[in-house]
């Protein structure tokens, strides 16, 4: 704490939370003395308010950090439940908090953006498995949206159209003591709970980003804005991006470098794929060469309603390949050779090219250490383990407040 107090200046939460406040009526309470009270829970895993309440009213340090006199009262447990619902229930004091330490932390040299890590992790909801409810409804199903300059580069490309809807019956898990957390079914991973998206600066391991949503969302889908999000909020220039294989898709390699990012994946294996059969692709002229050195060029884009995607159709007339020994092997439609990749299948391929690079193996090995390690730390010391609050907007607090924490100690070390 006296690490933190001297590398931190926290006076800037008063014009952070001055619009929550009014100048006349009676004295409130201090917003600096709650916000320290909160970190202090966070920072030495203190779970409870009201055991919160208890721990400051006691320990000297704990007073001397929130800069209460001995004789001064401490606030109670419940100013913090009617301020939540009264003047911070959209979380955004508790995210210009989060991006004013950020801040501090470039501004001292701690954050260089030269290459981050980012990752998703399940974060089990405060609810009982026995309050799940199936929940049927009609939803209208559409292709993902990642990002708006990949919509827009996507619409000018010829055969594209707008893409159409259709209407799904889904049948879903949810809580009802929660009814915003969501369910999810792997491997590793099961139950009703959160997903939190989190972004690690590799220098000294400060997060420089934290998203919160229901556990059955595609980390895939959210990694394009919720980096987005950042550079616009803290004005930083991200350079190397480090992702698991799960973010292995076209549309997330594009959606990078139309961000500037040079982004690296782990390797993750496809089934159809038409460099298994013996093609190659050309780069420079966009196209796939057969074993037989036939090219079969791009022709355009077509969307497929059974899966909701975008394809990229490379195609060659049957007649030209007639006399081939290998022609039963490829797959013939409409009378051509036909090859359907990824919408963003050029991006994909540039990628594929960085794998067993040395700067693949750096970035790589850097993501192990700080993306599984920071949730590591998370979970086993910042009360991250599970929620213990209810709704996404009061998780969304506890990853930020959490988030805060962490950073706070590792800027205080490497200050």
């Amino acid at each position: 704490m006296r690490q933190i107090k001297n590398c931190v200046n926290f006076d800037f939460i008063y014009e952070k939370a001055a619009p929550y406040y009014s100048h006349t009526g009676r004295k409130s309470i201090d917003p600096v003395v709650m916000i320290k009270m909160l970190l202090i829970g966070y920072l030495y895993g203190i779970k409870s308010e009201r055991r919160l309440e208890e721990e400051v009213s006691l320990n000297l340090a704990y007073r001397w950090f929130c800069e209460l006199e001995l004789t001064e009262r401490v606030p109670d447990h419940s100013t913090f439940s009617q301020n939540r619902r009264r003047r911070f229930k959209d979380n955004a004091l508790f995210r210009e908090m989060f991006n004013d330490i950020v801040i501090q932390c470039i501004e001292k040299g701690i954050v260089s953006g030269e290459t981050v890590v980012a990752d998703g992790s399940f974060l089990p909801a405060n609810v009982s498995l026995k309050s799940s409810i199936e929940v049927v409804e009609k939803v209208q199903q559409s292709s993902i949206h990642y990002l708006d300059e990949l919509e827009k580069e996507m619409s000018e490309i010829a055969g594209y159209k707008p893409p159409s809807t259709k209407e799904v019956t889904k049948r879903s898990l949810k809580s009802s003591t929660d009814p915003d957390c969501g369910y999810i079914n792997q491997k590793n991973k099961k139950g009703l709970g959160y997903l939190t998206e989190m972004t690690v600066d590799t220098s000294h391991g400060i997060i420089t980003g934290v998203d919160c949503y229901p556990a059955n969302h595609r980390e895939s889908d959210i990694i394009l804005n919720h980096i987005k999000k950042q550079k616009e909020a803290l004005s930083i220039d991200l350079k190397s991006l480090a992702l698991d294989g799960g973010y292995d898709v076209g549309a997330i390699h594009r959606g990078l470098e139309l961000l500037g990012i040079d982004g690296y994946t782990a390797i993750r294996v496809y089934q159809n794929n038409a460099l298994k059969k013996g093609f190659e692709y050309d780069s420079i002229t966009d196209s796939f060469i057969c074993m037989h050195k036939n090219s079969l060029t791009f022709q355009r884009l077509i969307f497929k309603k059974s899966s909701m995607n975008y394809y990229r159709l490379y195609s060659r007339p049957r007649k030209h390949c007639s006399g081939c020994p290998q022609i039963h092997t490829c797959e013939i439609d409409c009378g051509s050779i036909r090859i359907n990749a990824s919408g963003n299948y050029p991006a994909f391929y540039r990628s594929k090219q960085k794998y067993q690079t040395p700067e693949y193996f750096r970035v790589m090995q850097l993501r192990k250490i700080w993306a599984e390690g920071t949730f590591s730390a998370l979970k086993r010391e910042h009360n991250l383990e599970r929620i213990h609050k209810r709704g996404i907007l009061r998780t969304e607090e506890e990853c930020l407040l959490a988030a805060m924490a962490l950073n706070l100690k590792r800027m205080a070390k490497a200050a």
